[in-house]
C-alpha cells in the first residue's frame, strides 16, 4: 500500500526514526512510503505533493504541536486526506510523535499510533525505539488485514454456482446428521457443538479430496461438481443405517423428501410417481400416497426413481452434445482397469460393478467387489483409497450410472449408452 507521510519539519528526527522501523514493511511489499525528501531539485513542490496525495491509500500523518499549526500540514495535506477518506479512498493513521492537544474533533475520530495515543516522546516509553516498534507492529496488523481482504479468493464462471453450493450443502448437512443420529439423546448445547465438530471433518475431508482446502467450497470447478456431489451422495449412502437404526421415523422423512425432490426433474405427477413404484414393487394393487410403503420399501423406490432420473439426465446431455465425444477416456489407473474388467463380463445385461459395503477380507482399509451386477463371482480386494476415486470418476464421466442398493452392497449399472469404446 502507498503512504503519504505527512509532518512539519520541526519533527525531521521523528520521520528518520519512523522510516528505518518500517524497512520491514517495505522490504516485505506491504508498504510503500512517500514524504517530501523523494522530490529532486528542480521539481515543483506543489505538483509533486499533490502527485503523492492522489496516489497514496494510507496517510500517516505526525502529529505534534508544529504539525497542528502548520497551515501547510493541517490545511491541505490532512485536509485532502479527510476527502479520500469520506469516500472510501484512504486510511488515515495519527502518529502522535509529541505530547500535544490534539482532540479535534476531525482529528481524534480515527484510531491513533502509539497504543493508546500516548506520544512518542512521552514518559509512557522507555525509548523511542520502544515507541516506534509499536507504531510498526500496529500498522503491520493493518496491513496484513486489508492485504487478506484484497487477496480474497472470488469464484468466476467456471466454478460452482450459488445453487450448486446450496446442493452440496444440503447432502453435507444430511451426512452430518447420519453421523450424529445415535447422540440425540444428548442436550441441545452439547448436540450442537457435536454437530460442529462433524461437519468440520466431513469438509475437512471433502476440501482435501478436492483441493478446495485454501478458499473452500465456492473454489469448485464446474467440472468437478457432479464428481464432488457423488462422492458426497456416496458418503451419506455409506452412513444411512445409522439414521435408519437411531431414528426411523426420521430416515422415513429424509426418503420421502428424495423421492419427491427426483421426481420433479421427471416431471412426474404424485399417480404416475405412485403407479411406477406399484410397478417396482410387483404390487397387485396400485397404492394411493408413500404412507402405504415401509422403509424397505421406500429405499427400493428411491433408487429405482433415481436410476429413472440419471437415465433420462445422461440422455439429454448426450444428445445436446452429437458432435463431442459422448464418453471421455478416465485418467485414474484403476478406473481404467475397472472398466476393463466390467467390459470384460460375457452378458451385456449384466455389465457393472458391485461393491460390498461390509469390511474387506483384506481388512478395513480395503473394498471388496464384484465386477458385475449379479454379485456373481470372486470378490477382488483394493484399497479404500483407490476404489473410492475410481467409482467417483466413472459416474463422474458417465460410464456408470448412479447406484441403487441397500446397506450391505451398492450396485453400479454399466451405462448402455457407452458402447464400450473410449473416445
Amino acid at each position: 500500500m502507498k503512504a503519504f507521510v505527512s509532518y512539519s519539519h520541526h519533527d525531521a528526527e521523528f520521520l528518520t526514526a519512523l522510516h528505518q522501523h518500517l524497512a520491514a514493511l517495505r522490504r516485505q511489499k506491504l508498504l510503500e512510503t512517500w514524504t517530501d525528501r523523494e522530490i529532486d531539485a528542480g521539481s515543483v513542490v506543489d505538483s509533486e505533493i499533490a502527485a503523492a496525495m492522489d496516489n497514496a491509500g494510507l496517510f500517516l500523518l505526525l502529529v505534534s504541536s508544529s504539525f497542528i499549526n502548520s497551515d501547510y500540514c493541517y490545511e491541505k495535506e490532512f485536509k485532502k486526506a479527510l476527502e479520500k477518506a469520506a469516500c472510501g479512498k484512504a486510511i488515515i493513521v495519527p502518529i502522535i510523535v509529541r505530547p500535544c492537544d490534539w482532540q479535534i474533533p476531525e482529528l481524534r475520530q480515527f484510531k491513533a499510533l502509539p497504543e493508546d495515543g500516548k506520544a512518542v516522546h512521552s514518559k509512557h516509553w522507555h525509548s523511542m525505539d520502544e515507541a516506534f516498534a509499536d507504531i510498526a507492529s500496529g500498522l503491520r496488523s493493518l496491513l496484513e488485514k486489508r492485504k487478506k481482504k484484497a487477496d480474497k479468493f472470488t469464484p468466476d464462471e467456471k466454478h460452482v454456482t450459488a445453487e450448486q453450493r446450496e446442493d452440496l450443502r444440503t447432502v453435507h448437512d444430511q451426512i452430518v446428521k447420519r453421523l450424529i443420529a445415535k447422540k440425540a439423546h444428548l442436550d441441545d448445547e452439547t448436540l450442537k457443538k457435536e454437530y460442529g465438530k462433524l461437519a468440520g471433518i466431513v469438509w475437512g475431508q471433502f476440501h482435501e479430496t478436492f483441493g478446495t482446502k485454501a478458499n473452500g467450497l465456492q473454489s469448485l470447478s464446474q467440472d468437478k461438481f457432479d464428481e464432488a456431489k457423488s462422492w458426497l451422495l456416496q458418503y451419506r449412502a455409506s452412513n444411512d443405517t445409522k439414521l435408519k437404526r437411531a431414528n426411523p421415523q426420521a430416515f422415513r422423512n429424509t426418503l420421502t423428501k428424495t423421492i419427491y425432490s427426483l421426481t420433479k426433474p421427471l416431471g412426474w405427477t404424485k399417480e404416475e410417481l405412485y403407479a411406477f413404484a406399484a410397478e417396482k414393487l410387483n404390487y397387485a394393487e396400485p397404492i394411493t400416497s408413500l404412507n402405504d410403503l415401509g422403509n424397505s420399501q421406500l429405499e427400493l423406490v428411491r433408487d429405482r426413481v433415481r436410476y429413472e432420473a440419471t437415465k433420462r439426465k445422461t440422455k439429454a446431455a448426450q444428445s445436446k452434445a452429437k458432435r463431442a465425444p459422448k464418453f471421455v477416456a478416465p485418467s485414474l489407473p484403476f478406473a481404467i482397469e475397472l472398466l476393463e474388467m466390467i467390459q470384460e463380463h460375457p452378458n451385456e445385461d449384466e455389465r457393472g460393478l458391485t461393491e460390498i459395503l461390509h469390511d474387506s477380507p483384506a481388512g478395513v482399509l480395503y473394498r471388496a467387489f464384484i465386477p458385475n451386477t449379479t454379485a456373481a463371482g470372486g470378490a477382488p480386494s483394493v484399497k479404500k483409497s483407490l476404489f473410492g476415486p475410481a467409482v467417483a470418476e466413472l459416474v463422474r464421466l458417465g460410464w456408470l450410472l448412479q447406484p441403487e442398493g441397500n446397506n450391505r452392497v451398492r450396485i453400479f449399472e454399466l451405462n448402455p449408452e457407452t458402447k464400450g469404446t473410449f473416445s
